[in-house]
């Protein structure tokens, strides 16, 4: 299994993302929203060569706890 690159967003990332889908690119938010199939069928054709990482911004009153 192919191992995911990692990338930060900063606290007022955090804070305007909060609830939405994030499209990165380069280390860039290009793209957000609730739903962001449509978005990214366009800049995977505009961008093939390029890696998208999509990715949920949970809300700050979300906790997530891991276990291992």
């Amino acid at each position: 299994m192919p191992v995911s690159e990692t990338f930060q967003i900063s606290r007022e990332e955090m804070r305007k993302y909060a609830g939405h889908y994030v499209a990165v690119m380069d280390g860039k938010v290009v793209a957000s929203g609730k739903n962001l199939y449509k978005r990214i069928r366009e800049l995977e054709k505009k961008h093939s060569d390029k890696k998208i990482v999509v990715t949920y911004i949970p809300k700050e009153d979300l906790l997530i706890l891991f276990s291992g």
